[in-house]
């Protein structure tokens, strides 16, 4: 079988690879590479285990591969510059890692509440498995697993600090960067052994698919990988595949735009929060007050950058931009003093859809406590799409003063 992964294209542009990445797996004339609904196929002519799709695949039945599987992970691999396997979500990605590497204890930081829910499954299934923070020592840990950026805060962690000390540890570290795909972030250059991505994110990009990728260092560990795929049933669609690779080909345009503008939005509302803070050198004005009194706080990647800048980097610890280099992520969270209050502008925002998941073209604004009972009740998690931002500017302010008016009118009841 031909290797799935073609190293013609790791030195040329993202955008280029998100096009071209697959290439080397075109077999027809079909300039959109075609979905494959089939789940079996004609054995070769001369042999059973011969190839039957061009002159170099081979294909027998779906729940193994199918050419557009091969071609997504082959765009996949090439933008995560190691060796991806495809999965039918992110949880499904998230177990098969745990049974590759049968870990009995993890080192567990900040994550999506799924993730959580997988482990313990896993704990369940296999027994004696141990689960500690990230805080503590690594003695006896042989999988430490981190999100970078976090759900739903958008901060990030020092994934070159963690990987130190997961290796020294003799443990491997695996990073969920489903928050910042490729061209954001690359958590190998940072020391990660494993990166699972939910695809259903921002690598599918259009709310339309569930997916999970993980990807490995080594192609030897992909022939495994595959064979529990296969057993167990983890496989993607045809279909959702083929949304997977439609969606590759316009990931940079998508993430660097969305990640800008996020940075943009949580500058603006960082000012207005800060404004509407007295001191002893700024009193507020009141229309300083309407649109900044109620925000506690913003969370996202890009305000720990500023925060790290000049003499104040030592108080962070690394260096987020290099971490970074092109954008903090589009994902970003929003405190305010009460659950009320952050219900309310959740429910007046009209350019950001209420509703929960992230990475679409379209803004989305959910209130993780809903979903999730350890989530802060007063926290709203942002996800910003391809709007403009200057409308998205208004959005924000037209909620904000009207929850300042729905306020001033029930205290004056």
């Amino acid at each position: 079988m031909v290797e799935i992964k073609n190293p013609l294209y790791d030195s040329v542009a993202v955008s280029t690879q998100s096009i071209h990445a697959d290439a080397h797996l075109r077999v027809t004339a079909d300039i959109s590479a075609p979905i494959s609904v089939t789940t079996t196929f004609d054995y070769a002519k001369d042999s059973v285990d011969g190839y039957n799709y061009g002159p170099d695949q081979r294909y027998t039945y779906s729940r193994d591969t199918t050419p557009v599987v091969a071609k997504t992970e082959a765009a996949l691999s090439t933008l995560t510059e190691g060796f991806a396997v495809l999965y039918g979500s992110g949880l499904s990605a998230a177990l098969a890692v745990l049974i590759e590497h049968k870990p009995k204890k993890i080192a567990l930081g900040k994550c999506y509440f799924g993730i959580r829910n997988v482990i313990q499954q896993y704990q369940q299934l296999v027994g004696c498995v141990q689960v500690v923070g990230i805080d503590c020592a690594f003695d006896g840990v042989d999988l430490v697993w981190i999100e970078s950026p976090i759900n739903p805060s958008g901060e990030v962690l020092d994934l070159c600090g963690y990987a130190l000390r997961a290796h020294a540890a003799g443990a491997l570290l695996v990073v969920d960067a489903t928050l910042a795909p490729p061209p954001l972030s690359y958590p190998f250059r940072q020391g990660a052994d494993i990166v699972v991505h939910s695809a259903t994110k921002y690598l599918g990009g259009h709310c339309d698919l569930l997916a999970g990728v993980v990807v490995t260092k080594s192609a030897a560990s992909v022939a495994s990988l595959h064979q529990t795929r296969s057993t167990l049933g983890l496989g993607a669609g045809s279909l959702e595949s083929w949304l997977l690779l439609r969606s590759l080909r316009t990931l940079s345009l998508r993430v660097v735009q969305q990640s800008r503008t996020a940075a943009r939005l949580v500058a603006l509302l960082e000012s207005h929060r800060r404004a509407a803070c007295a001191t002893a050198c700024h009193h507020p004005s009141a229309a300083e007050l309407s649109l900044g009194r109620r925000i506690a706080a913003i969370h996202h990647a890009s305000l720990q950058f500023s925060s790290c800048s000049g003499a104040a980097q030592s108080t962070c610890g690394f260096d987020v931009a290099k971490q970074h280099p092109n954008g903090f992520g589009a994902v970003f969270s929003v405190r305010f003093a009460s659950k009320t209050q952050a219900l309310f502008v959740a429910r007046h925002l009209k350019l950001h859809r209420f509703a929960t998941s992230l990475g679409g073209v379209e803004s989305l604004v959910d209130w993780r406590h809903g979903w999730d009972a350890s989530a802060d009740p007063t926290l709203l998690r942002v996800s910003v799409g391809l709007e403009s931002y200057d409308d998205l500017a208004n959005d924000w302010k037209q909620a904000l003063l009207a929850l300042d008016t729905s306020e001033a009118a029930a205290a004056k009841l």
